[in-house]
């Protein structure tokens, strides 16, 4: 069989468990599942409808009547723990500074950042190498933009893969890295006239952008996800007049979140945000409008593979 490893750094705290109340395990089946997801968001791009891409997520993950062909194996398990306070890291009681709620009650035993495991992928002899490609190129984006675990749209789970760290130290030099390695995703289309699939959040319908204060990158993950939650998650919901954000798609009545907020590091342990925004919210302008408004901030956008 052949067989690929790759090296996770953790970033922010990972929330994972099993069946059992409280507990705390990375678990392959769950791995397997946001890799899922981060194939349909850049096979977006690459499969002209929805039947086409069902297709290929069956042949590559498996599917109810046919069964994934690879192994994943969790070699190098992180060991340290600590405490993970779900309301992105708000931790006041009620009545302190203005707290509305017992933040720091809300809370689960996670995965410590600052750990790293491993990743083993087992290929069978009849897994394809372009199966092979697309997997990897699930791995990649959740490297640049996601994160595993609960509560990953919202700051945790953050992991970064080894191969793919990024090294520069300014916010247009790390926007020039990622667009370089977008176009690893090898995506033989003309971007211009694809039609956004519409029915999930994908690149075709998704706007993604890069933040942090200006002249200077935030020293800790406590530090972004404190000034993320503050200054735009929750400036943004005075600002939309709601109290959550979130969405129910065309056709379904079942509500997501419409924004993804995620934090990465460089190479160098600088700090930056990820924020996400899918374009079929209909509050979709007003939330990019208001990322002009944070004038502390430098923020820039990303361009599509091809673009």
């Amino acid at each position: 069989m052949r067989n690929y490893e790759c090296k996770l750094q953790i970033v922010t705290p990972i929330i994972m468990g099993s069946a059992r109340k409280n507990s705390l395990e990375l678990r392959e089946q769950s791995i397997n599942g946001i890799l899922r997801w981060w194939f349909r968001f850049y096979g977006g791009l690459k499969y002209q409808d929805l039947q086409g891409l069902q297709k290929r997520e069956s042949e590559v993950f498996g599917s109810t009547n046919r069964a994934k062909r690879f192994y994943i194996r969790i070699l190098q398990k992180p060991q340290s723990t600590e405490k993970a306070y779900l309301c992105m890291n708000d931790r006041r009681k009620k009545g302190e500074n203005g707290a509305l709620a017992n933040y720091n009650e809300r809370v689960r035993t996670s995965y410590a950042p600052n750990q790293e495991f491993i990743l083993n992928f087992r290929f069978m002899p009849h897994f394809l190498k372009e199966y092979e490609k697309d997997l990897k190129n699930s791995i990649l984006c959740l490297s640049l933009f996601g994160g595993i675990g609960a509560r990953w749209r919202r700051g945790f789970g953050s992991i970064v893969v080894e191969e793919f760290i990024l090294c520069g130290e300014e916010l247009e030099e790390i926007k020039k890295e990622i667009n370089e390695k977008l176009m690893e995703l090898n995506i033989q289309r003309d971007v211009s006239k694809i039609k956004p699939l519409q029915e999930f959040i994908n690149f075709t319908n998704t706007k993604i952008f890069l933040i942090k204060p200006k002249n200077e990158f935030w020293d800790s993950y406590e530090s972004a996800m404190n000034d993320l939650r503050d200054n735009f998650y929750r400036a943004l919901k005075h600002e939309l007049k709601t109290s959550e954000v979130s969405y129910s798609p065309k056709g379904s009545k079942r509500k997501v979140s419409p924004l993804i907020i995620q934090i990465k590091k460089n190479v160098k342990n600088h700090y930056f945000g990820v924020i996400l925004i899918w374009q079929e919210w209909p509050q979709k302008k007003a939330a990019e409008d208001f990322l002009t408004k944070l004038e502390k901030y430098e923020f820039i956008g990303i361009n599509l593979p091809g673009e």
